[in-house]
């Protein structure tokens, strides 16, 4: 087997290895990214829900052909069908097509310089006083840094909890609003989790459910038997809950994305948070190459002061939410529903998540009161003292 010298080897070629890459080549420095799959963005198993802010964060102008839609809002709906109505036309949020999102960072980072070496599978990587050997099924490298970029299937080498099987269809039916998101809220159907239908166009829906202990897909089928749709693909597709891991470095090597569980405890979004992580990570390693000193503190530091305490925040949600029955999501239903200041409050929050700190200071002290009542208020506390 040759052996290849790289300055950073990254294995994954999906939004947080790609953009690292990316990074790293404009930098002129000689970076490889393996992708076991013969085909970047494949299989789809993110429904690509992001603000167009967002992606200019990343350093990202999307294609308008990559654009399916824009959303305007989101509906909330109880187990007995209580809805709460959020308008969101004044955030600019968009859903992708992750495939074709995808290949507009591969292009990018090949552009710059990178190398994406497709149906390439990592095997193993392992590190030595000046350099790291990987082991993949076609090369083996020597490198500098070693980025694990390879999603769930890392991560659950490393934690066996926080990761919840979700199913997915795309289908075809007219029985939702072509602009707006819906989320499904019901314990039985989906405990700790939620059922959620993206619009692509006025035909065409994400349609998902993903809980803890359950079969997603009799589950979605289930919630999909009195809506008449056809079925166009079906998908398979972990999501992770947990909140980040304890660590993302470990001497020269780094995790970034969903190998470091960095998705929102609450609705597993990730593309922002996992994008600006293959970023950082990759502006970190930049520095530390140009000053021959290991800098990838820096990564870590600069994404946790950002994402840390929100991220606190909803993982504490998380746990409260994990514990209620359906009696108690009726309850907060209408305790959100009267409170006249939800709107205002997610309109300066900037994403219309159910979000802890949002939610909480929308309601009032009368309301949080009540709330009280329903879950832990030491864990409430904890969300304010946050």
């Amino acid at each position: 087997m040759s052996i290849d010298n790289q300055d950073v080897v990254i294995a994954g070629g999906s939004i947080s290895g790609l953009l690292c890459a990316r990074e790293l080549a404009q930098n002129n420095h000689a970076v490889t990214v393996l992708e076991e799959h013969d085909e970047i963005g494949i299989p789809e198993k993110c429904d690509g829900l992001i603000s167009v802010n967002a992606l200019s964060s990343l350093g990202v102008i999307p294609n308008k052909r990559t654009i399916q839609n824009k959303i305007l809002g989101a509906r909330f709906f109880s187990p007995s069908g209580k809805l709460i109505d959020v308008d969101s036309s004044n955030l600019d949020i968009v859903v992708l097509n992750r495939k074709k999102f995808d290949n507009e960072l591969y292009e990018n980072a090949i552009h710059e310089g990178a190398i994406v070496e497709k149906s390439t599978r990592y095997i193993s990587s392992n590190s030595h006083n000046s350099h790291i050997t990987v082991n993949s099924s076609r090369h083996q490298y020597n490198c500098k840094y070693f980025v694990d970029a390879m999603g769930v299937s890392s991560l659950m080498k490393k934690q066996k909890f926080g990761v919840l099987q979700a199913a997915k269809y795309i289908i075809k039916a007219n029985w939702f609003n072509s602009n707006k998101v819906d989320l499904y809220f019901n314990q039985l159907l989906s405990p700790g989790f939620f059922t959620w239908v993206i619009p692509i166009n006025e035909s065409l829906a994400k349609v998902g459910i993903a809980g803890y202990g359950i079969n997603s897909f009799s589950n979605l089928d289930y919630f999909l038997k009195d809506k008449k749709h056809t079925i166009i693909k079906k998908i398979a597709c972990p999501i992770i809950v947990s909140g980040p891991v304890d660590q993302f470095i470990d001497n020269h090597n780094i995790c970034v994305g969903d190998s470091a569980a960095q998705t929102k405890p609450t609705t597993a979004g990730g593309i922002f948070s996992g994008g600006l992580a293959g970023l950082f990570a990759g502006q970190s390693i930049n520095q530390s190459l140009l000053s021959n000193t290991n800098l990838l503190s820096i990564y870590e530091k600069r994404w946790r002061d950002i994402f840390g305490s929100d991220f606190n925040s909803t993982r504490r949600f998380r746990k409260i939410f994990d514990n209620l029955e359906n009696k108690h999501l009726e309850e907060i239903f209408d305790i959100l529903s009267s409170s006249s200041d939800l709107q205002d409050s997610i309109n300066k929050s900037g994403n219309f998540d159910f979000h802890s700190l949002t939610l909480l200071k929308a309601l009032g002290i009368k309301k949080i009161t009540r709330l009280f009542n329903i879950v832990s208020s030491n864990e409430i506390k904890k969300l304010f003292n946050n």
